[in-house]
């Protein structure tokens, strides 16, 4: 059975998004926190007094990239998966991980996906989960 919603639905849940992610915006730049944004795979650092930059703010610096590298190293030891790499989400998807990942010949798919979730809430904390857009190659 195929669903399709209906446009007039499909409208008023993107308005409620973007609304949503505005607000969120807002609030990040008062409490002095750069909005990002990501063009044609570059970042962009919007500060609160509207200055846009391609240099990370100190802020964003702080996070751990030992933690990711680590989150990384895991998914590339999965044994269902050949390999993966990181790729653009889809337009209007706001994830922290958009992953592109091939399994081995004749795995469950599942079975793996269930193993991604695992490391996502390992690494992820409790306030803060990791967020992931995940495609499976054919």
């Amino acid at each position: 059975m195929n669903f399709k919603l209906d446009d007039k639905l499909e409208f008023q849940i993107l308005m409620i998004g973007s609304k949503a992610v505005r607000k969120a915006q807002k609030d990040s730049l008062k409490k002095g926190i750069p909005n990002v944004y990501c063009k044609d795979g570059v970042l962009y650092f919007q500060f609160p007094d509207g200055t846009i930059t391609t240099e990370i703010p100190g802020i964003y610096k702080k996070m751990e990239e030992s933690q990711y590298v680590e989150f990384f190293d895991e998914i590339n030891n999965i044994s269902e998966i050949e390999e993966f790499k990181l790729i653009e989400p889809p337009d209007g998807v706001e994830v922290d991980i958009s992953l592109k990942i091939k399994l081995k010949p004749d795995v469950n798919r599942w079975k793996a996906q269930e193993k991604i979730q695992n490391l996502r809430w390992k690494y992820s904390k409790l306030d803060n989960p990791i967020t992931l857009y995940i495609e499976f190659e054919q």
